[in-house]
């Protein structure tokens, strides 16, 4: 189980962006920010103006991680609409944990030792099983790639089991989507410039129960953090946009563990 050092903190996930902008030089901390994402942030002032004590140890490993981890996860499976949202600023001692896992609309913000995050990493997300049983497709629409990282899970289940059953091939993978239990997840490390968040490095991976691949993705979903000017070119992918890669869980987490070095 995970640390907390206080009760989560609740905001409008519209107003997190401005919250995590706190964290930045004052003078540029809320530059650019909508009125209303900084109305969402009365709750963290103390009546004279300055930021809760919560507020404040929230932010401080926000201002000292510079290479934060986003994880968008969605799956026709998942309550409500469909999508997880978390992000992670690991620091030495303690990280701070932004997450909306049930109401999209609302994001839990706490801390958290930071020997716990590769578990609250691996949990927000499902990990294939040891079956490895590889039979699903060599690659997918780019049309479900759209919807998938628009966070429209009807539109790319839909899209996903279009394109399964124009093949009468009949497998494991083809029966998991039909069944809706299937997942698409982007993990992303970003490195802060002067500029904003940029990112570093990006995997996408559809999984089912028994197996997961890579995806060959050029765009990534909508994150906390602002949309880079370089995601086009980094998510660039190694082969035709829609190509899937095998990828076993053990490659995977291998893939995943080095987000985590402080």
């Amino acid at each position: 189980m995970s640390t907390f050092f206080s009760a989560p903190l609740s905001l409008p996930t519209a107003s997190v962006p401005a919250f995590i902008a706190l964290a930045g030089p004052e003078e540029s901390a809320r530059e650019g920010l909508s009125g209303e994402a900084q109305m969402g942030l009365d709750t963290i002032y103390e009546a004279d103006g300055a930021l809760s004590g919560q507020a404040q140890m929230l932010l401080a490993p926000i201002r000292e991680d510079s290479t934060p981890l986003t994880q968008f996860a969605l799956s026709p499976r998942y309550p409500s609409s469909g999508v997880r949202r978390q992000c992670a600023f690991i620091a030495p001692g303690h990280s701070t944990i932004l997450s909306s896992l049930k109401e999209p609309e609302t994001t839990q913000v706490y801390c958290a030792e930071t020997h716990d995050v590769p578990q609250i990493v691996a949990e927000f997300s499902t990990f294939p099983s040891l079956k490895n049983r590889f039979d699903g497709p060599k690659r997918v629409p780019i049309e479900f790639i759209e919807a998938a990282n628009s966070g429209d899970a009807v539109a790319a289940h839909d899209i996903l089991l279009a394109e399964l059953q124009k093949s009468k091939k009949r497998s494991s993978f083809t029966r998991f989507v039909r069944e809706k239990n299937w997942e698409y997840a982007v993990w992303t490390s970003w490195m802060r410039t002067s500029q904003g968040y940029h990112v570093h490095r990006s995997y996408t991976v559809l999984s089912v129960p028994w197996a997961a691949y890579v995806v060959n993705a050029r765009t990534l979903p909508e994150s906390y953090l602002t949309q880079p000017s370089n995601a086009h070119d980094l998510a660039q992918p190694s082969g035709p946009v829609g190509d899937l890669e095998k990828c076993t869980r053990t490659e995977l987490w291998s893939k995943l563990a080095r987000f985590f070095a402080v």
